[in-house]
């Protein structure tokens, strides 16, 4: 039960705010008026103060959506889906429940506005990173102010990110145009010589901007299929992945790895396989040859039907983790490094 002093500064907050969010920890409610400027409530629990979150967010729901009993089921269902109709999604950041700014944040409607409620409504809550993460995949909000304060965050934010998918993601997201400074993407090039998950989001990101921190020169082969190789770039990335495989230890940053190299170097003749032996079946079957440049033929067309296929079932069958997943995985990794040696040599 809300004590009543509470209910009616809660009332009078969602009469005059256009966004709410609620800070758990602190036990207070803040909301947003027209005019960005923040009224907060520090709630007088008088009792658990879990259950009074309860009942807060209770009196948010029905006042704001009519909906007796909390924030609705389907809408959590489908919060993540961005089936969320425009209709609702200003209502839904008037409920200080995180998962309706997921809803918003997914959602395929958002615009300016929304987006700067989105992001106000998402921060110092547990789900901040994970909103903004959402929104950085939109591709409209790369050119506001917005995208960078988030991309600001979480570049920020990535000393204390543990999961490697999230680490790749988030790197990718961050280097997206000109989201953050050049001395930014610099640092995060250099952290990414020693952890490689940096790295894999620039060959996933970056594929014609990589940095030139080795001088590496562009090549100069004849053969048509292998102009895609020649420029200093494509040379960068080759090296570049060829440090990522040499280093592997974990298994995401391996196939996210695979699936950036199989993608850039893809052929319109050769499908990604589930076996080197496979792949080397089909380039056989091509029958290509390249007089002086067989070899160097031989290796691009190797790494176009690279993909995760090569090594996801041998590191699930055997729950592979760090040095053992080279080791286990020498057959796949070895004939891919040879091929990248052929191609980055002279």
């Amino acid at each position: 039960m809300l004590e009543p002093e509470d209910t009616l500064k809660l009332n009078v907050l969602i009469a005059t705010s256009i966004a709410i969010r609620i800070d758990s920890y602190k036990l207070t409610v803040v909301g947003l008026n027209a005019q960005f400027k923040e009224q907060t409530i520090e709630l007088k629990p008088n009792g658990d103060s879990e259950a009074y979150l309860k009942a807060v967010k209770k009196l948010l729901v029905t006042q704001v959506l009519g909906a007796m009993g909390g924030y609705p089921s389907y809408l959590k269902r489908w919060s993540r889906m961005g089936q969320v109709e425009s209709s609702n999604l200003a209502s839904l950041l008037k409920l200080g429940e995180v998962e309706a700014v997921v809803a918003v944040a997914n959602s395929t409607n958002l615009n300016n506005e929304l987006l700067k409620l989105t992001w106000w409504c998402a921060t110092n809550t547990d789900s901040q990173a994970e909103i903004g993460r959402f929104l950085l995949t939109k591709p409209f909000v790369l050119g506001t102010s917005t995208g960078r304060e988030i991309a600001q965050y979480l570049l920020e934010f990535l000393p204390f990110v543990n999961d490697t998918e999230q680490l790749i993601d988030t790197t990718s997201l961050v280097l997206q145009d000109n989201l953050i400074e050049q001395k930014d993407k610099d640092r995060l090039w250099k952290q990414g010589q020693r952890k490689t998950a940096f790295l894999v989001g620039f060959v996933e990101r970056m594929t014609d901007n990589l940095p030139n921190e080795l001088n590496i020169q562009a090549r100069h082969f004849q053969h048509d299929d292998l102009q895609i190789v020649n420029s200093e770039q494509s040379q960068i990335f080759l090296t570049t992945l060829s440090h990522i495989l040499k280093k592997i230890n974990q298994e995401y940053v391996l196939y996210r790895a695979l699936e950036a190299l199989g993608n850039y170097m893809k052929h319109a003749k050769i499908n990604p396989q589930r076996s080197i032996d496979h792949i080397t079946t089909q380039i056989e079957n091509l029958n290509l040859t390249a007089d002086a440049e067989q070899d160097k033929l031989n290796a691009r067309l190797l790494l176009a039907g690279v993909s995760e296929q090569l090594v996801v079932s041998t590191i699930s069958a055997h729950n592979l983790t760090g040095s053992a997943i080279r080791k286990k995985l020498a057959n796949v990794l070895t004939p891919i490094q040879d091929a990248l040696k052929h191609l980055t040599t002279p």
